[in-house]
């Protein structure tokens, strides 16, 4: 009788907590928000715009660090306050000599021969770094015109402000914006809601800003330095981290189901090294960023032990009728979404089963993240991914070269 009763409470505990995480919170976050007063207005621009420093580091970026630079040389951003520094993390392909080719004096660049990881070489940029506020970026996004400008709005329009978090939007090789990305749009609604009350966890390493007086040296064994940045900032000196949406950038939406759970199994492994970090921010006198913190990562972190243990009680209870019904529908969940494949032609119940196994994935890409660093397996260096539509992109624009060249000189164009 008391195992019974054991495996109820566990069921129940497990649900709840999980369903909190992803419903509730997100619910009690809409409503409190709407007893707090939101500024949208930010003050006029300066009439002189404050010096910024763009950190890019890089590893194994032949493919797109040619246009990313480009990218960052066309911001709508007075030249003359603005400092572009690249570092190469042993790269052994073209990185370094391309990057070399463009000689202007506000790019510098740093090759560091031994690979290190990512969180190593932007400790060294930025003690290079000579702007006010310090941006954070990849070598394969690209900003809007007036991403840089956003951002530096985001603080004036709070200047108790720490850190500025833009918006990403993922692209696919035609160019358009993904319309896959349920969990990511997700993603986006959090980070809205949490801005009112300055308290978004983290930032996203594709775009966002911080003071550069207020950044504390990554610890050794980083691996989710755009969490960590901002986490250790607020620990040491306080302040907000809010969300600018105006601020924009974009890149390519990761390939395959394969390519995004290895960069999860890595999210797994830093988050677990972050909060060995960060832990102090989870104490009530953190108020509103503890609140969040336990909310959005810590029970989201604990998720695959949430269901395992949801599964396994509720086997214990198939003898009755309610935990019979409830195993039906769980083992009726997770078969749809190993069947995904064969059904994502279906209209509605494509998406959902899409969107049940890309559920599954990240929570037993957590795992395993958290399991490798546990056992000490888990290194901050990383490996680029092969992007297809990335190769498929430049195809595609040389191709459109090709013909442009051969349409000045008469030539009938191959296909």
């Amino acid at each position: 009788m008391e195992s019974l009763i054991t495996a109820q409470v566990l069921l129940l505990v497990s649900l709840a907590l999980l369903g909190y995480s992803y419903v509730g919170y997100p619910a009690l976050l809409w409503l409190l928000g709407r007893c707090v007063r939101e500024e949208t207005a930010a003050p006029s621009d300066p009439s002189v715009w404050p010096t910024v420093s763009i950190v890019v580091a890089a590893h194994n970026e032949e493919q797109v660090i040619g246009r990313r630079i480009d990218n960052l040389l066309s911001l709508d951003y007075p030249p003359a306050h603005l400092q572009i520094l690249i570092g190469s993390d042993g790269s052994t392909d073209r990185t370094s000599e391309i990057v070399r080719l463009y000689r202007r004096p506000r790019i510098e660049f740093h090759d560091f021969a031994l690979q290190r990881g990512k969180a190593q070489v932007l400790n060294d940029l930025v003690a290079q770094a000579r702007g006010k506020f310090v941006v954070f970026t990849d070598a394969n996004t690209f900003f809007e015109p007036h991403a840089v400008k956003e951002l530096i709005r985001g603080f004036r329009l709070a200047p108790s402000t720490c850190a500025v978090v833009g918006k990403l939007e993922f692209h696919t090789a035609e160019g358009t914006v993904n319309p896959d990305t349920f969990y990511w749009r997700y993603e986006t609604l959090l980070k809205t809601l949490e801005s009112r009350f300055g308290a978004v966890l983290g930032a996203n390493g594709a775009i966002y800003a911080v003071k550069r007086a207020w950044f504390r040296e990554l610890p050794a064994g980083t691996i989710v330095d755009d969490f960590l940045i901002p986490m250790l900032m607020r620990l040491e000196r306080g302040g907000k981290v809010i969300f600018r949406p105006q601020a924009k950038a974009w890149e390519m939406v990761p390939e395959t189901v394969r390519d995004e759970f290895r960069r999860r199994v890595r999210i797994g492994a830093g988050d677990a090294h972050a909060l060995r970090h960060t832990w102090p921010l989870l104490l009530p006198q953190h108020g509103m960023l503890a609140f969040s913190y336990w909310s959005h990562k810590i029970i989201r972190w604990m998720g695959p032990v949430l269901l395992m243990t949801a599964f396994i009680a509720n086997v214990f209870l198939a003898d009755r009728v309610w935990g019979r019904a409830l195993l039906i529908g769980q083992v009726a969940v997770y078969a749809l979404g190993f069947a995904s494949s064969w059904f994502r032609s279906v209209p509605a119940i494509g998406r959902i089963a899409t969107g049940v196994w890309y559920f599954m994935v990240l929570n037993a890409a957590l795992l395993l993240g958290t399991i490798k660093y546990l056992s000490g397996r888990a290194a901050p260096v990383w490996q680029r991914t092969s992007r297809a539509a990335e190769r498929t992109q430049r195809l595609h624009a040389h191709r459109g070269r090709m013909k442009a060249a051969a349409r000045s000189r008469g030539d009938s164009p191959a296909a």
